[in-house]
């Protein structure tokens, strides 16, 4: 049976690498420039959408309790900045990987791009949660943001205003009273 210490790798001298660091490697360049720029666009693009569905999704989940905006909103903020901290302290204190800012950004758009898509995925408990916390945006005047929840949650509304405002006829032809009058063609 094989002993531990032989099934990791063995650790060159020292010497070894300054000698190989001399040289130079392309796989000891870091990222280019454009790369950099883009993987900050990812990761703000991931915490920007992934904690904005997260927080919706909380405060609905907060809604069965209390309809306060204000509790709702402060219980989903703890859960939204909170669990994605913490997870990203832990593995910064056990695996002693560097990183720091970039990695904790990297931690935070995983971890809330993955709440948005379990929130979203679970269609037949996230939908009535998502529609009812709409109603509570519409309730209040905020037909956007009303919308955009109602979107989550698969639905599309028609407010009332939309109704009585949207005409009584859709065809394309015109009908017969709308005719263009005799231009002067000499038909009278």
């Amino acid at each position: 049976m094989a002993r531990e210490d032989d099934l990791l790798p063995k650790k060159k001298p020292v010497a070894a690498v300054k000698g190989s660091a001399a040289k130079p490697s392309s796989t000891s360049k870091g990222p280019t420039p454009q790369m950099v720029r883009l993987m900050r666009i990812v990761r703000a693009v991931g915490v920007l959408l992934g904690g904005f569905v997260t927080l919706v999704g909380m405060m609905s989940v907060v809604g069965f309790v209390t309809d306060n905006f204000w509790v709702r909103l402060l219980v989903a903020l703890v859960v939204v900045v909170g669990l994605p901290a913490f997870l990203s302290d832990r593995l910064l204190k056990r695996t002693r990987l560097g990183g720091g800012v970039g990695m904790v950004g990297d931690v935070f758009a995983i971890v809330l791009l993955g709440i948005a898509l379990v929130l979203i995925s679970i269609d037949f408990a996230s939908k009535p949660l998502l529609v009812r916390e709409g109603d509570r945006y519409a309730r209040s005047g905020s037909r956007t943001m009303a919308r955009v929840v109602y979107f989550l949650g698969g639905v599309s509304p028609v407010f009332p205003e939309e109704k009585s405002a949207a005409p009584a006829g859709s065809g394309s032809a015109a009908g017969p009273g709308s005719a263009a009058p005799d231009a002067g063609n000499g038909n009278k």
